[in-house]
C-alpha cells in the first residue's frame, strides 16, 4: 500500500533525498562506521591471518631449506659415484695404454730382430750367390779359354796345315786375353 501523503515531512524527506549512500547528510556516520569496520578487519587480519601466513611462509622456507640440503647431499653422492665410476675407467685406460705401449715396443723389437735376421740372411745368400757367380765366371772363362785353345789349334791346322802344340795355343790365347 502506498504511503499516505502527510505533511509531516518524513516521507517527503526520503523521496527527495535519493540513494542514501549519496546523501551528504549521512557522510559523517558512514565515515565513522567505515573506520570502525576497517580497524576491526585490520585487527582480525593482524591477529589471525598474518600469523597463519607467517607460519606457512616459515614452513615453506624450512621445507625449501630441507630440500636444498637433500639436493646438495644427492649432488655430493652423485659426484662421489661419478668419481668412483671414473676411477676404474681411468685405471683401465691407463693399463690399456701401458699394454699398448708395451705391445708396440715388443713389436718394434720383434720387427728389428726379424729385419736384422732377414738382412743377415740376405747378406749371406747374396755372398753365396756372388761366390757361385764368381765360380761360374771362372769356370766359364776356363771353358772359353779351353775352347779358344782348341779353336786355335784347329784353325791354324786348317788354314796353314801346320800343327800347333797345345802349349803354344795356350800362350797365344793368353797373349790375346792380356791385351
Amino acid at each position: 500500500m502506498p504511503a499516505p501523503a502527510t505533511t509531516t515531512g518524513t516521507v517527503a524527506e526520503h523521496k527527495s533525498g535519493g540513494f542514501p549512500p549519496f546523501n551528504t547528510s549521512t557522510y559523517p556516520s558512514q565515515i565513522f562506521w567505515l573506520t570502525v569496520t576497517f580497524v576491526a578487519l585490520l585487527i582480525v587480519m593482524w591477529k589471525v591471518a598474518v600469523p597463519k601466513i607467517g607460519g606457512v611462509i616459515g614452513e615453506r622456507k624450512g621445507r625449501i631449506q630441507t630440500e636444498l640440503a637433500k639436493a646438495e647431499e644427492s649432488r655430493k653422492a652423485a659426484e662421489h659415484a661419478a668419481a668412483a665410476y671414473q676411477a676404474p675407467i681411468l685405471e683401465a685406460r691407463e693399463r690399456a695404454r701401458a699394454a699398448s705401449e708395451a705391445s708396440r715396443t715388443e713389436m718394434a723389437r720383434e720387427f728389428e730382430r726379424a729385419k736384422t735376421s732377414a738382412d743377415t740372411e740376405a747378406h749371406r745368400k747374396t755372398t753365396e750367390a756372388q761366390e757361385r757367380i764368381a765360380a761360374m765366371q771362372r769356370q766359364a772363362k776356363w771353358h772359353v779359354t779351353q775352347a779358344a785353345e782348341e779353336a786355335v789349334v784347329d784353325i791354324v791346322s786348317r788354314l796353314t796345315g801346320e800343327s800347333v802344340s797345345r802349349t803354344e795355343a795356350t800362350a797365344a790365347v793368353r797373349d790375346v786375353l792380356k791385351a
